[in-house]
């Protein structure tokens, strides 16, 4: 029986095929002109130009051999050359995407994000082979409704009390509100340069979306993270039914639904939880490609790792991790021709996204690693100082953090300026069931459904020795998926064995593995909702100061004149989250009583604890003045409050 790509389309005749190279050709060379005259990347507009002139001459002259080669490589990847065509021209339009996009927060052209959709829409029409059959298990009406079921509660676990739990909007998120901010103001529209810390800007045109239907509020961009963690869940039951029972595959995704580090990140405004969501599509993919040869599963995990890169760091493992599992699929199953053409059609599908990036990044090299930089050990100077005074080598230091950050998994309490849960990554029931899973996995490494998670928990681990202030909450998210793979696969293995040796007591085992299961669950959303919300250590102490001032300045008339006394720890502004939640707020930094006006009125004095003698100096140059304290919900003092005028008269309106 042939293989998908043993049947090929019938190559189009050579005329058919010089006509289209010459159209293609001078609309490319004439867009390429085009792009020149913008003044942007220059090298990806003469590309554009060059590509489209030769490909006009090849047309044009009637380079019949040159066409015939190209219908012969069209035949091999298993597509029409009409297809082999618009794959050519949509990794083109994805180049001229970039030189239409230049480097700023504006596009040159109002043609770049059209010119990436469309290559990457013509890419991935020419790649897919029509008529191709399913080779997925087809899903029942329970089993849909169940894992709809599912993903609702993972969103509601999410989504509820978005905009208090965490209390505090932090710094960081408040610096992504406003970069998204930009492109419902117009400021920004360019979705293919890099935005706040170099991250792509693509991340923050998803979290305007949110501002789109809620405004300027914490909400609007938490609930984006919070529609990510909750995809997250099907797409790894998707994964796992391919790899394991049915059963396995929902004890699996209901463990991720209420991990507690998931769930926290996913309600935070932070892009890092859209990594372990690529990463899971893009296996699943390849998994599914590589088991039935199948070109639409192959595209998938080609769009999903493009993509990946447009994300947190922790998404450049996942193009590693996964080509290192291919070698393992390669060596547990031989690649044949159809398998082959999938992986070729893989390749271009992410290439057709990620030109406009990848370009960038060859253009501007410092800014594909200076996120990473910021949070890496091997800084220069840093680490040298640092293993010093630890009485370690460099190479000692590096060890001991992949030591510090293993140990999270099961021991450590995880760090980190985000989510320092005082637990490590795994909790009670779910650590002793993650090295049982471990086990099975070592023992079964040759097997790619086993060996994946290995990979990524090294990977991870290493990734996460890295950094610092390692056992690091953050970096080791992308570990979710895989961990909850590994804490059910003993629950799987006694399913297989109950199966295979006590018929009779498969539902007592499906009973006592569901009773794991939920106790886990409970376990993972009492630590986050029970234990660490009340507590919340989220963000700083100025982080916190700053959410007090949100909360009160809303009550003072809009011409109180404010000043603030931060000393040298921090300044009114020094905070993004107050610009984002409260962009009319100002306040003039002071260091003494005597930057206040004598005949000041209307005024409204901020002052930290450790600026109290500027309080009683104050006190005593406006003495007609009210004062309050403000604490934070723990009862420590954030700051004091000296008003006069009608701000003193508006102080009894603001809620102890």
């Amino acid at each position: 029986m042939s293989s998908p790509a043993d049947r090929s389309p019938r190559p189009a005749s050579f005329p058919d095929i010089g006509a289209a190279l010459v159209l293609a050709g001078l609309a490319q060379a004439a867009l390429g002109a085009y792009l020149l005259s913008l003044d942007g990347p220059p090298l990806a507009s003469l590309a554009v130009a060059i590509l489209g002139s030769l490909e006009t001459l090849v047309g044009a002259l009637a380079l019949k051999h040159i066409a015939t080669r190209l219908a012969r490589l069209a035949a091999w990847v298993g597509v029409s050359a009409t297809q082999a065509l618009a794959i050519a021209n949509g990794l083109v339009l994805a180049m001229a995407a970039r030189a239409a996009a230049g480097d700023g927060p504006l596009v040159l052209s109002p043609l770049a994000t059209p010119l990436w959709l469309a290559g990457i829409a013509l890419v991935v029409w020419g790649c897919s082979r029509r008529g191709e059959a399913s080779a997925v298990r087809r899903w029942t009406r329970l089993e849909i409704a169940a894992v709809g079921l599912l993903a609702l509660a993972a969103f509601i676990v999410r989504a509820w009390d978005l905009g208090h739990m965490p209390f505090v909007l932090s710094g960081d998120e408040g610096s992504a509100g406003l970069t998204a901010w930009e492109f419902r103001t117009g400021a920004r529209d360019n979705v293919l340069s890099l935005g706040w810390f170099s991250f792509p800007s693509f991340y923050f045109a998803l979290l305007s979306l949110g501002q789109l239907i809620f405004g300027r509020t914490t909400e609007a961009i938490r609930i984006v993270s919070a529609f990510a963690g909750a995809l997250t869940i099907p797409a790894l039951y998707a994964l796992a039914r391919e790899m394991l029972s049915r059963p396995a595959a929902f004890a699996a995704a209901a463990w991720l639904a209420a991990f507690h580090v998931h769930v926290f990140f996913s309600r935070l405004a932070y892009n890092n939880i859209f990594d372990g969501l690529l990463l899971i599509l893009a296996a699943g993919g390849l998994w599914r490609g590589w088991q039935s040869g199948e070109r639409r599963a192959f595209l998938i995990t080609g769009l999903t790792l493009g993509l990946s890169q447009f994300f947190y760091t922790t998404g450049r493992l996942t193009p590693i991790l996964l080509a290192l599992w291919l070698a393992l699929l390669a060596l547990h199953r031989r690649p044949d021709r159809a398998r082959l053409a999938g992986l070729t059609s893989m390749l271009l599908a992410g290439a057709a996204v990620l030109l406009p990036l990848g370009l960038l990044y060859v253009a501007h090299p410092y800014e594909l690693f200076f996120t990473a930089s910021r949070v890496s050990i091997l800084i220069p100077g840093w680490t040298a100082e640092a293993a010093a005074a630890l009485g370690t080598s460099a190479s000692g230091l590096v060890v001991e953090q992949i030591w510090v950050t293993a140990l999270g998994l099961t021991v450590g309490e995880l760090q980190g300026i985000y989510y320092a849960s005082g637990a490590p990554l795994l909790i009670s029931l779910s650590g002793v069931l993650f090295f049982g899973g471990l086990a099975l996995c070592l023992a079964r490494f040759k097997q790619p459904r086993f060996s994946l998670w290995l990979l990524i928990l090294a990977g991870t681990i290493l990734a996460g020795g890295l950094s610092i202030q390692a056992p690091n909450s953050q970096r080791l998210l992308y570990l979710a998926p895989a961990l909850a793979m590994l804490v059910v696969l003993p629950l799987e293995q006694a399913w297989i064995w109950a199966v295979a040796h006590w018929v009779r007591g498969r539902s007592a085992v499906l009973v006592s593995g569901a009773i794991l299961l939920a106790v886990m669950m409970a376990q993972n959303l009492d630590l986050l909702f029970v234990r660490y919300f009340p507590r919340e250590e989220y963000g700083s102490l100025n982080g916190a100061v700053t959410q007090e001032m949100i909360a009160i300045l809303p009550a003072f008339p809009d011409e109180t004149k404010v000043y603030f006394f931060g000393g040298e720890r921090m300044g009114f502004a020094s905070i993004p989250s107050l610009a984002y939640l409260l962009p009319d707020a100002a306040a003039t930094d002071a260091d003494s009583a005597q930057d206040v006006p004598a005949d000041a009125t209307g005024l409204l004095a901020i002052v930290l604890p450790e600026q109290a003698p500027v309080l009683t100096k104050l006190e005593r140059r406006f003495p007609e003045g009210a004062g309050m304290r403000r604490y934070n919900r723990f009862g420590r003092v954030l700051f004091d409050l000296w008003a006069v005028g009608e701000a003193a008269a508006a102080l009894p309106s603001i809620s102890p």
